[in-house]
């Protein structure tokens, strides 16, 4: 399956998307304090606090990045072993994508897809090798609302039959998607806080819109009209 300059758009789209869930935001300045350990009040006027959260911010994110890079290799080879049955696949990803897509909307309470089950890490000294791993560990993490998004990646992933590398290029973007802002926020620490919290008020309505698409491109795969449109 060839992979289009909408395919990257999409997932980078999906990745923002999943920075923009009401799990993740509410978060975003408590880890940046965290990582760089120091209150985010205390970095007002301080160039060299500020430069201190940018850093770990930057390692955060790369750490997240090679995470979800990863795993989308994984899928790529696990859909290219089972290339022989793709339609099943396919009809199997479908449904997957339902039920994330219902777990996103949080219209209906799905057991172990709607729940928060996050790695937790004990205080420490403020390194960059830290920051990275906790990036890795976020990428672990389970959110209700943001982790479904990074599954339905992957299951399209698995169920196209990307090669590793268009899986690369994809987990990339979507790592970006989700990256990119944490690492502004970081930039612009000073004044992340209150940006952040006028997001919060439409984060739960784009958390539903992206649980709505989750459930058409699922019935899409489950039909066959994807293939049809592809």
């Amino acid at each position: 399956m060839p992979l289009t300059s909408f395919s990257l758009l999409a997932a980078f789209g999906a990745g923002l998307l999943s920075f923009l869930s009401p799990c993740v935001v509410p978060l975003v300045p408590g880890y940046l304090s965290y990582l760089a350990d120091t209150s985010l009040v205390e970095v007002s006027g301080r160039p060299a606090a500020r430069w201190r959260v940018s850093r770990h911010a930057l390692w955060f994110v790369l750490g997240s990045v090679v995470f979800v890079t990863l795993l989308g290799v994984l899928a790529a080879v696990l859909g290219a072993a089972l290339a022989t049955y793709q339609q099943v696949l396919e009809r199997v990803g479908g449904l997957l994508l339902i039920l994330f897509g219902i777990a996103l909307t949080g219209w209906v309470p799905l057991p172990g897809l709607s729940g928060d089950y996050r790695v937790r890490m004990k205080p420490g000294r403020s390194v960059w090798w830290r920051s990275g791993l906790i990036g890795l560990m976020f990428g672990a993490g389970w959110s209700a609302c943001s982790t479904p998004i990074l599954a339905a990646i992957l299951v399209l992933t698995a169920a196209r039959s990307l090669t590793p590398l268009q899986a690369v290029l994809l987990m990339l973007a979507f790592g970006l998607g989700q990256g990119v802002p944490f690492l502004a926020a970081g930039i612009l620490v000073d004044r992340a806080g209150q940006f952040l919290r006028r997001i919060g008020r439409v984060t739960s309505v784009l958390t539903v819109i992206g649980g709505v698409t989750l459930i058409l491109i699922g019935f899409f795969l489950v039909t066959g009209l994807f293939s049809t449109a592809g």
